[in-house]
């Protein structure tokens, strides 16, 4: 893991903003209300021009943005991708996987839909499952579907069978939601197909998505989309219009913000973090905890430790404590158990100052 340094982005903001004479910039709720199309574009989607439509790009922050660090009365639970995990794995001492997630200042958990789905448990396992998750304060909130609902045929078919037996697996365990994806025209989801922004891969994943509904219909588990940028749904304007084109109120947000990152708002994280939850705050059932960094010539991303890189993670927290209910914190994509330790003490950190209620203490 990378060690980088925390950036100063709002002096390096206030820098660009007066050498280029920056104008007052409309609010974050303004601009959701416009689209991604939103005049010329220039600052990604949706954001402001910070510099007039002569301007050629507008990738820099404004001087003047107003960030809101008021915290909220929501209380994050915490929980990781540090191990050990729960999986489908039999003979599991729970009352000891559960006593060492709380010991670790996790608070709640998930589980990946292959692994938990590889088995039948009986009654009495689900029973004790339950008990261990009271008695350890650990609530065990989803279930993790990393399938494709649109893959080439008969591949879209097995997955989307595959979420519909997670969602009854998921509502046997108590588990609030579900986690899955648009998808790819392609047979493997984590390569970017040039059609997968197209109307046909769009409707297939309404149509997969409606089909997953109906079959389900009745259940109270809500099924979140996390966006990915290789997927239609890659910005918080399509996380609403699929909800809308489903037609489904448990069509809901499993928010990443860093997979929505394009470059061109790399360096205007504050403001993509109040579009998008100004937007789909009612929608955000639990959120994704990473950090990034741009620092190579070509535009890729590379994954920093949480509170280092380009993610605000103040407002993070902030925009977390005022959500309607109390959220869920996944922080992934870490190497070890000591970076996931060092992830939980910055986030704690970072919201101990500005008075972010985080379930449960770490050692």
């Amino acid at each position: 893991m990378t060690d980088f340094n925390r950036r100063n982005l709002f002096a390096a903001g206030a820098l660009a903003g007066a050498a280029a004479g920056a104008g007052l910039v409309p609010t974050a709720a303004a601009a959701a209300t416009t689209g991604p199309g939103a005049g010329p574009g220039r600052g990604g989607p949706g954001l402001a021009d910070v510099w007039g439509q002569d301007f050629l790009y507008q990738w820099s922050p404004p001087a003047d943005y107003k960030r809101n660090l008021t915290a909220g009365p929501r209380t994050i639970r915490l929980s990781s991708q540090s191990t050990p995990r729960l999986t489908g794995a039999e003979g599991t001492d729970y009352a000891a996987l559960f006593k060492s997630m709380r010991d670790g200042g996790w608070s709640a958990c998930e589980a990946a839909s292959n692994a938990w789905l590889e088995r039948k448990r009986p009654d009495s396992e689900v029973r004790e499952i339950k008990t261990q998750l009271q008695a350890n304060d650990i609530h065990f909130y989803g279930i993790h579907c990393a399938g494709n609902i649109i893959a080439p045929d008969p591949g879209a078919d097995r997955w989307q069978r595959h979420i519909i037996t997670t969602i009854h697996a998921a509502e046997e365990m108590g588990c609030e939601l579900i986690l899955t994806h648009a998808g790819s025209m392609w047979p493997n989801r984590n390569w970017a197909h040039p059609q997968n922004w197209s109307r046909e891969a769009w409707m297939r994943t309404v149509s997969a998505l409606k089909r997953i509904c109906k079959d389900t219909a009745g259940s109270k588990v809500s099924i979140a989309i996390e966006a990915v940028n290789t997927e239609s749904v890659n910005n918080p304007w399509a996380h609403k219009r699929l909800r809308e084109d489903v037609g489904d109120e448990r069509i809901s947000v499993g928010l990443d913000i860093t997979n929505m990152v394009f470059p061109n708002v790399a360096f205007r994280m504050s403001e993509m973090l109040d579009l998008t939850f100004d937007l789909l705050e009612d929608q955000i059932v639990y959120v994704h905890a990473k950090d990034f960094a741009w620092n190579d010539m070509l535009p890729g991303m590379n994954w920093a430790m949480n509170g280092t890189g380009n993610m605000d993670y103040e407002l993070f927290l902030a925009r977390l404590s005022r959500l309607k209910r109390n959220p869920y914190m996944l922080v992934e994509f870490l190497s070890t158990n000591d970076e996931y330790q060092q992830a939980q003490r910055n986030i704690r950190s970072i919201a101990g100052k500005l008075g972010v209620k985080i379930h449960g203490t770490q050692p």
